[in-house]
């Protein structure tokens, strides 16, 4: 008899011990804070050309290298968004496909800069609101501490006082 009773209550703490177990929650998964298309071509910084393609068509059928005209684009600080159509047919033209290379990735660095410094921003405010929050919360700790708790002290309870090393008294 002693033994079913023991059986049983074992059985219900075990049953209730599963059930516990299954009323947790599975880990809420991370979320990803995706750029949208109309987020992304804002950010993209838009190609600017204070030199024409037309003079350095020029440039190149007056002789000039490529480096020269490339030194020429860079000093500029000039950019242009080609697309393969556009650039085969400025290669028709007569530049050089050493200087329509180095535009498109002098285009496609300043993108990759772009984006770099947009991810860069936001992890930067993702961690200074994780310090904020982190510094809220030991914010909170240290109110719901009593001050006359502090130095060193005695305290006591039905067994009687005992040294206590936070300070004050304390009664349980």
């Amino acid at each position: 008899m002693n033994q079913l009773k023991n059986l049983r209550l074992l059985l219900v703490i075990s049953l209730l011990a599963a059930l516990a177990g299954c009323a947790t929650r599975p880990p809420q998964p991370v979320q990803i804070e995706r750029i949208s298309p109309e987020q992304l071509a804002a950010l993209l910084p838009p190609a600017q050309s204070t030199l024409s393609l037309d003079e350095i068509v020029s440039m190149s059928k007056k002789g000039k290298s490529d480096a020269e005209i490339i030194e020429a684009i860079k000093l500029s600080q000039s950019r242009y968004s080609l697309t393969p159509s556009e650039v085969l047919s400025w290669h028709q033209k007569g530049i050089s496909k050493g200087v329509l290379d180095y535009m498109q990735q002098a285009n496609a660095l300043a993108q990759q800069n772009a984006i770099a410094d947009e991810i860069n921003k936001r992890e930067k405010a993702r961690v200074e609101a994780e310090t904020r929050l982190k510094r809220e919360r030991d914010s909170a700790r240290l109110r719901s501490m009593d001050p006359w708790f502090y130095g060193g002290g005695y305290y006591g309870g039905p067994w009687g006082y005992r040294p206590y090393w936070g300070g004050g008294w304390r009664y349980w």
